[in-house]
């Protein structure tokens, strides 16, 4: 048996992404690049559920920093794959950045970052922005 590619086991997060979002908040995700005003709308929602600030931490456990990883890995990989389906490029193991990222032609992009930097900063980390920029 053959281990999966990265390209595999993304495209298995962003499926994970399009069931997540049906089953926790009625959102459907269809890879259209439409579908990003979806995905920004879902991270925006998940952003208000994070507690803020050191006391608020203490005093309230979810979600854990497990679960805001799962979310980044699913939306990041969702994005990552409409970019894919819409520009090409290939999922791989950036050594540099120790993480994963498209390749597209020379170009790195980090979807899963971005992701964690939406949940983390809020609405100007904007995703439907940021695919918009680099999709250009």
């Amino acid at each position: 048996m053959t281990e999966p590619s990265p390209n595999e086991i993304m495209a298995a997060y962003a499926a994970n992404a399009v069931n997540f979002a049906q089953s926790n908040f009625r959102i459907s995700l269809d890879f259209t690049v439409e579908s990003m005003e979806q995905v920004e709308a879902l991270a925006n929602r998940l952003f208000y559920t994070r507690p803020k600030g050191f006391i608020a931490k203490l005093f309230r456990k979810e979600p854990s920093e497990n679960d805001v990883q799962d979310v980044c890995k699913m939306l990041g990989s969702y994005i990552g794959e409409v970019y894919r389906q819409n520009k090409g490029g290939e999922w791989q193991i950036n050594h540099d950045q120790q993480a994963i990222g498209l390749l597209d032609g020379e170009a790195w992009i980090f979807p899963l970052a971005k992701v964690l930097k939406r949940l983390t900063n809020g609405k100007k980390d904007d995703l439907t922005v940021y695919f918009s920029e680099i999709s250009e």
